[in-house]
């Protein structure tokens, strides 16, 4: 009933009994196929990287300024401006409105007067250094506070603030720039940054500011 088998036939069967060398094999072939998705995945990286690079090489971070793919002039004024040593009372801010110089009451004015400081006008040649080397719009805007106790020679915080921000043109223009460049606004207490229900947020809220359009941009 059996098949026999002779000695040849066993020599072949002990071989084929040698099953481990096909895992063996199997096992090879999948560490060949991780490694090789390891090594594209590796190299998807580094073209992701490489784009990533490339766009900020146009695109300085941050920059609310730049429109056409290179460093805009606003940029570099935003960078001057923020070197300049100003008084303590004068702060820059930097949005995709402009650049804005402000400087509070302290800096400009005595309480109650729309005559310039001598402080004043020292901190403002420095903004004039740097104004004078562009030819964007420069918005001149008075803030006082709600109250108006200290502005007795006005009939209303309109007149006062509107004051203010005249003085601070006047004095930008005859420094060098270009009076067809400059826009004066008075908003009273209209805008304050703070609420008016402490005497320091209204003294916080008493300020001039000096807007640099961007390029492309005018009101």
């Amino acid at each position: 009933m059996g098949q026999m088998i002779d000695e040849e036939d066993c020599e072949v069967c002990v071989e084929f009994t040698q099953g481990w060398i096909f895992t063996y094999g199997d096992l090879v072939t999948l560490l060949l196929c991780f490694f090789i998705l390891l090594f594209s995945m590796c190299k998807l990286d580094v073209e992701k990287i490489k784009e990533v690079s490339q766009s900020f090489q146009t695109k300085p971070p941050g920059s609310p300024f730049v429109f056409s793919g290179k460093q805009s002039v606003m940029e570099q004024v935003a960078r001057e401006f923020e070197e300049l040593d100003m008084p303590d009372d004068v702060t820059v801010n930097v949005d995709g409105e402009g650049i804005e110089i402000s400087f509070k009451e302290t800096v400009l004015f005595g309480i109650g007067s729309a005559e310039l400081s001598q402080e004043a006008k020292d901190a403002l040649l420095k903004a004039v250094s740097i104004l004078s080397g562009v030819q964007n719009t420069v918005l001149v805007e008075g803030h006082t506070d709600s109250e108006s106790d200290d502005n007795s020679d006005y009939a209303s915080n309109w007149e006062f603030s509107a004051a203010r921000a005249s003085a601070v043109a006047t004095f930008l223009e005859e420094s060098g720039i270009d009076g067809k460049r400059l826009q004066v606004s008075g908003y009273a207490g209209l805008r304050p940054r703070f609420y008016n229900d402490t005497s320091y947020k209204r003294s916080l809220n008493r300020r001039v500011d000096i807007l640099l359009l961007p390029e492309d941009l005018t009101r």
